[in-house]
């Protein structure tokens, strides 16, 4: 079962700053947490659910392994805050907060051996021709449509 503690001032103060700093709007309110039953992540993002955001009125949990994430450098420190608090996405349009996925997803083996720029070219190009076969895919179906009027 997870242990869970408040943070120390120091980790909220700078989660705090970082929040500040992002495009997260200031009406939603985010609860930080220390969990060392976190393993394999420095930490996770989750939207509160209903009841919890009843009883709390907070928006978004972030989880974090705080005496891990205390012995490491404060730029390393940055880049964990700033990677968990990108995953959080606020639907102004649906009034609706999401948590998204990670849009970089490879294997460190392969990205070693090339860069990102390579890797996000790729998917680009990837995202460009899906796009451009869907399109003749509806022309196509337009093209039969009037063939058969």
């Amino acid at each position: 079962m997870a242990k869970f503690e408040e943070v120390y001032e120091d980790t909220l103060r700078l989660f705090n700053t970082h929040i500040g700093d992002s495009s997260i709007p200031s009406f939603l309110r985010v609860k930080i947490l220390s969990n060392e039953g976190l393993k394999d992540t420095p930490g996770k993002v989750s939207k509160a659910q209903d009841i919890v955001k009843f009883m709390t009125n907070y928006d978004i949990i972030i989880q974090v392994n705080e005496p891990i994430f205390d012995q490491l450098s404060d730029t390393q420190k940055d880049y964990i805050i700033k990677d968990l608090l990108a995953q959080v996405h606020y639907d102004m349009d649906k009034d609706k907060v999401n948590i998204l996925k990670p849009d970089v997803t490879t294997f460190s083996g392969v990205l070693r051996q090339h860069d990102i720029d390579t890797y996000l070219g790729i998917k680009e190009t990837i995202s460009s021709l899906l796009e451009e076969k869907k399109i003749q895919e509806d022309l196509a179906k337009q093209a039969a449509k009037v063939v058969k009027a």
